[in-house]
């Protein structure tokens, strides 16, 4: 089957985000991808003090529109991640829509990007941000696929269990930065491709070298080899 990342730009104006979305998963479904990636926050920029501007409950706008589509293109679409705002706490959020539509899954982040590399770069989500707590997977007519969203991809007991569980595809929306990416986007889907004898696919949003927190881009797939 064809899988299609979706590397897309991040505005400040969440419809226009939004609609782009919405554009390229009828782009990538139009040239054949039957499971299609978004990226991590693709809906609101990136950074602590956006996440409670932009969130929703879920079902709301954004995850309305991801299910329109997936079901309008007949594929399988893993709605990267948006800011969710539930019982008053903010999650970092990743849907899954099937072909008719329906949310299959809901995979909240499990480890909360905190970092401090001094003289390069400093972030905490769990300023804002509360953790998931859960394994989250997907099954297809191709393959069952498990999910973690950016930092999660950090931690190889997640891949172990996806592993184990019979995932034969990992999907990680992400935005690793220009400290972290070029040393470890990569190292780490290949690491996890590896070890667990699965693919890895990551989605980023594109680079703004305007935006306050900037992506590193560069979306992956990884086979297990």
């Amino acid at each position: 089957f064809r899988l299609a990342l979706i590397q897309l730009q991040v505005s400040t104006i969440k419809s226009d985000n939004l609609q782009r979305a919405c554009r390229m998963v009828k782009e990538a479904s139009a040239k054949g991808a039957k499971v299609v990636a978004l990226p991590e926050c693709f809906n609101s920029p990136y950074g602590t003090h956006y996440f409670k501007e932009y969130a929703e409950k879920i079902p709301g706008e954004t995850t309305q529109k991801l299910s329109e589509v997936a079901k309008e293109c007949n594929v399988y679409l893993v709605g990267g991640s948006i800011p969710e705002e539930d019982g008053g706490k903010l999650y970092n959020t990743c849907t899954v829509f099937g072909p008719d539509g329906a949310m299959l899954t809901k995979h909240r982040k499990i480890h909360l990007f905190d970092i401090n590399v001094p003289g390069k770069i400093q972030f905490k989500e769990s300023e804002t941000l509360s953790p998931g707590n859960t394994f989250s997977m997907f099954d297809t007519p191709y393959c069952r696929v498990g999910l973690g969203i950016c930092y999660d991809m950090r931690f190889a007991e997640l891949a172990q269990i996806y592993g184990q569980k019979g995932c034969q595809l990992l999907v990680y929306p992400g935005a690793f930065n220009l400290t972290t990416g070029p040393a470890h986007w990569e190292l780490l889907q290949r690491g996890r491709a590896l070890d667990n004898q699965v693919y890895v696919a990551t989605a980023s949003p594109a680079r703004d070298e305007n935006a306050s927190y900037v992506a590193w881009g560069h979306s992956t797939v990884v086979n297990p080899w």
